[in-house]
């Protein structure tokens, strides 16, 4: 692995941040109506849970792309600055729960010691991620004034989603990616 870091490395996490900022705030907007779905059901907290692998997308999408220590937090807080920018209805507070997501992918990485960017490391990743912004969001949404039965509930809906959006997602992304390498390799 190359650690140092390349102007082109710099463009494309930049370019990242822009495209998954606005992915983010796509998600806001999801969320706000899913949410209003679930409000009469009684289960407003799992529109959170139930979309939070789209907020994640950044760290994981950037770590693959750029196998350096520390992409997949910076490509995530960088993101969050600028779904913040953007004009996000969550505000700075993007930018906490950014540190958090961008820090478990990265944990994933850590564990394969930067020797894998493949599925495993994505995995890992996952679920450093759902545990670490579960633990930092169960204390600011207040979760816990639920049931251990919800409580339960939302963390294995969120890890659901992060699996999905941070796993199979970027797996499928980095498959189209490098298909598309490998066609403009071809007509070079």
């Amino acid at each position: 692995m190359e650690t140092k870091w390349t102007v082109q490395d710099i463009i494309l996490l930049a370019f990242l941040a822009f495209l998954f900022g606005g992915v983010f705030m796509g998600a806001g907007f999801l969320y706000a109506i899913l949410s209003a779905a679930l409000t009469p059901l009684g289960l407003a907290p799992f529109a959170n849970e139930i979309l939070f692998g789209m907020w994640t997308m950044a760290a994981p999408v950037a770590g693959v792309l750029i196998p350096k220590k520390g992409s997949s937090l910076l490509g995530e807080l960088l993101a969050a600055l600028a779904e913040m920018l953007y004009g996000s209805y969550f505000g700075p507070g993007v930018l906490v729960s950014g540190f958090f997501q961008g820090f478990g992918t990265e944990l994933g990485f850590i564990a394969t010691q930067y020797k894998r960017f493949d599925t495993l490391p994505l995995i890992y990743g996952a679920i450093g991620t759902t545990v670490l912004s579960f633990g930092y969001e169960f204390f600011k949404f207040g979760y816990g004034t639920f049931g251990i039965g919800m409580i339960l509930s939302l963390f294995v809906v969120r890890l659901l989603s992060v699996l999905f959006f941070g796993v199979v997602m970027v797996s499928l992304i980095m498959k189209s990616y490098n298909r598309v390498q490998q066609l403009a390799g071809a007509k070079s």
